[in-house]
């Protein structure tokens, strides 16, 4: 099968092969010699049009896709900020609490907050609504899939549940990230510290300086990731300030395509961390 481009290039030669023999029969055959300039550089204006629409086009196309994304990335951050606000108000009328995972009991895996298990199928509807938004916005024949990893009393992230279109597979061998020893956790909380964004771009093909290797990297699926930081906080009335900040859960969203996710995509991304992350001051202070 010919690519589009080979396609279109051996299109190109065969018209202008024909638009040359045209201006050569014409100059041969045509007596009257202003008639035949004329013919003859039309048919070289032809063959030069022909030769720059598709340039033209191309440069269209890239003009068009750098507006839509100028565009995008401004309304996706004032859609942040909007939601960023609402959270932290709803924030501020909400009684004092602080997210603590379940007791490790002895001889038993680390468990998610019981108010999070409750809701499994709830939390799994929202990362596959994540994982459609962001399949929108990604280069054609992208698989994007999203997940959602939670604190446990072992001071790790463990996978909580997935969506989207990811390979089954990877629950037997997902790893937990420890809230110290990883990078990439590292990562994305120094990025708040130092920069007040909660999200990261990350991936399997961006290296080991930008990724922490995991045995399900084989499938090929996370090979440009966005995670994202979800906090729990109360407002201290008294310092007017917030408190009890931990970082309780984290948005992952994933793509099989190398740099499928770009800083356009950042505002959004902190748009659904900040909906999760109201949901999650919401659960620990649920009973």
């Amino acid at each position: 099968m010919l690519s589009t481009a080979r396609k279109e290039l051996i299109e190109s030669v065969i018209v202008n092969t024909m638009i040359g023999l045209v201006a050569v029969i014409a100059g041969h055959f045509i007596p009257n010699e202003n008639l035949r300039t004329f013919v003859v550089v039309c048919c070289l204006l032809t063959i030069l049009a022909i030769l720059l629409i598709p340039k033209i086009r191309s440069l269209v196309r890239s003009y068009t896709s750098l507006e839509f994304s100028r565009k995008f990335h401004e309304q996706s951050h004032i859609q942040h900020h909007l939601i960023h606000q609402v959270r932290d108000m709803c924030l501020e009328m909400m009684p004092e609490a602080i997210y603590s995972p379940p007791s490790l009991e002895q001889g038993r895996s680390p468990s998610p907050h019981p108010s999070l298990q409750k809701n499994r199928d709830k939390i799994i509807s929202l990362l596959e609504r994540i994982a459609q938004l962001f399949q929108l916005f990604v280069p054609p024949g992208t698989r994007v899939w999203a997940c959602i990893r939670d604190r446990r009393a072992d001071d790790c992230y463990h996978t909580f549940a997935r969506a989207g279109r990811y390979n089954a597979n990877r629950s037997a061998t997902s790893a937990p990230m420890h809230k110290d020893q990883s990078q990439t956790i590292q990562r994305l909380k120094d990025n708040m510290r130092f920069n007040g964004v909660c999200v990261v771009i990350t991936g399997s093909s961006m290296g080991p300086h930008m990724w922490e290797g995991q045995k399900n990297d084989g499938y090929g699926e996370d090979k440009s990731v966005m995670i994202g930081a979800v906090l729990t906080k109360s407002w201290d009335d008294q310092r007017g300030d917030w408190s009890n900040r931990k970082l309780a859960w984290i948005i992952g969203v994933c793509a099989d395509k190398e740099n499928a996710f770009s800083e356009m995509h950042i505002p959004l991304m902190q748009t659904c961390v900040d909906m999760f992350s109201m949901l999650a001051n919401v659960i620990i202070r649920s009973n």
